[in-house]
């Protein structure tokens, strides 16, 4: 006869405990890695980015550096996209074709009124950097989420 506690057996409640203790530690490990790849990935350009802001604080530096950074950036966006779709089947690649031409007529409109706003309305030298960082997250955020989807689609 086995002792019961509520409405586990005796060594049911110890047994849930350890599979959820292995499931929270699981979780864990795999969300410390899937961040430190982002993450480093992310920060091998922000840090190149960082460094070149460093070395002049002249508007004209900082500019060029955020453009280099957006041409970093695109090409990480490229690989991923390229990657990505040697991995889909046909309707797949289809359906990231399609979504990556619906990207880059946003992109080419937010730039469009970025540009208008900051070059135009604003008016001013640090108002181009403003500028171009704004254009270099959109870059960097779609770059991200195709190295997400890219990365994850092996699992």
């Amino acid at each position: 006869m086995s002792a019961s506690f509520g409405a586990y057996q005796a060594g049911e409640g110890i047994e849930i405990l350890i599979k959820n203790n292995l499931m929270k530690k699981f979780v864990s490990l795999l969300f410390l890695l899937l961040f430190g790849v982002f993450s480093f990935a992310q920060s091998q350009i922000d840090v190149e980015l960082k460094k070149c802001l460093a070395k002049d604080d002249s508007t004209a530096n900082q500019r060029n550096c955020t453009i280099s950074a957006q041409q970093s950036w695109d090409k990480v966006l490229n690989k991923h996209y390229l990657s990505l779709s040697k991995k889909l089947s046909t309707t797949g690649k289809k359906e990231l074709l399609e979504t990556q031409r619906n990207w880059i007529l946003f992109r080419d409109s937010e730039f469009k009124l970025i540009n208008k706003y900051y070059f135009e309305v604003k008016k001013g030298t640090i108002f181009q950097v403003i500028a171009e960082n704004k254009k270099l997250e959109i870059i960097k955020e779609r770059a991200l989420q195709l190295k997400e989807f890219d990365e994850q689609f092996d699992y």
